[in-house]
């Protein structure tokens, strides 16, 4: 039993010693990639980046306008009144929204541009 285990290595080594494989590297043994910055913690969440909002609001926006103005669909038109409303409303809260969402992404990506060649922001 003994001569079949003592075998059984001996053919494994063999093995091993004649395959040109290189040995398996573990995470720690493999060196980090300079090019990305490592991330901590979980994957961003997209409903927080800035310019989320603003295209919400400008799509509704447009809904509501195409709905109200310009279809001639029959079905819409009985609700022509509450999407002209809508259009009202939404109208001057996507000029407020949309110049500052990209004044905020603009300074995120100053921002991390700042943080990624190593300066301080003034």
């Amino acid at each position: 039993m003994t001569e079949q285990r003592d075998s059984e290595k001996d053919s494994a080594s063999a093995a091993h010693e004649m395959s040109d494989e290189r040995p398996v590297q573990t995470q720690h043994q493999q060196e980090p990639r300079s090019d990305r910055p490592e991330r901590r913690g979980p994957p961003p969440n997209p409903l927080y980046h800035p310019l989320f909002l603003p295209v919400l609001l400008v799509a509704f926006s447009l809904w509501f306008g195409y709905d109200g103005f310009l279809t001639s669909d029959p079905d819409m038109l009985k609700h022509q009144t509450f999407n002209r409303i809508m259009f009202g409303i939404m109208l001057p809260i996507c000029l407020w929204m949309v110049p500052r969402g990209i004044k905020e992404f603009r300074a995120d990506q100053a921002q991390a541009a700042d943080k990624h060649s190593g300066s301080s922001p003034p």
